[in-house]
């Protein structure tokens, strides 16, 4: 599973709000959200609403709507920034101003600026890192309803592991 570790994912987030707060602030919804990139570009004002974000998935995938996170890390903290962003936008206008082309373009030079390995530098990685993240530390239900999939299935992704981290289990089992 193509996941960003947290170092990599601050490094990344790092490096784009240097950059851009606008650049920062979109993948950082994509990655609390775990939404696809066509996803957070198609955001409007008109998704946020009472400290809430109204996402409209792809794909078959179900609506959701999430709390804005708001985080003691303020590299991690979205509410008040995404919160400020709709305000300053005028109804059914996107929040970012850019098409899914170019936040492909945009994320592939952050992650190549922070080191992330390139099979890893496309924005479909902050939903699995998302993913991921849920899965751990709340279980699939959970994940399932807030990635908005329909099917268990979907899911059921989150619990496959690397080679990596099979390797050391399955050597051990062998040794035995």
């Amino acid at each position: 599973m193509d996941a960003l570790s947290k170092a990599e994912l601050h490094a990344l987030l790092t490096i784009a709000r240097e950059h851009s707060e606008r650049d920062w602030l979109m993948f950082l919804v994509a990655y609390l959200h775990g939404l696809r990139v066509s996803e957070v570009v198609g955001l409007t004002r008109d998704n946020v609403s009472d400290g809430m974000l109204d996402v409209r998935r792809l794909k078959g995938s179900r609506r959701t709507v999430q709390p804005l996170v708001e985080h003691s890390n303020p590299l991690l903290n979205e509410r008040q920034a995404l919160i400020d962003l709709a305000a300053s936008k005028h109804p059914n206008q996107t929040l970012f101003k850019v098409g899914a082309r170019q936040a492909e373009r945009l994320f592939a030079r952050y992650a190549a600026a922070a080191g992330i390995p390139r099979h890893q530098r496309h924005p479909h990685v902050l939903k699995h890192t998302c993913g991921l993240q849920v899965f751990e530390r709340a279980g699939i239900n959970k994940t399932q309803t807030w990635l908005g999939h329909k099917s268990g299935a979907s899911t059921l992704m989150y619990t496959r592991v690397s080679d990596a981290e099979a390797a050391p289990a399955v050597l051990a089992a062998l040794r035995d």
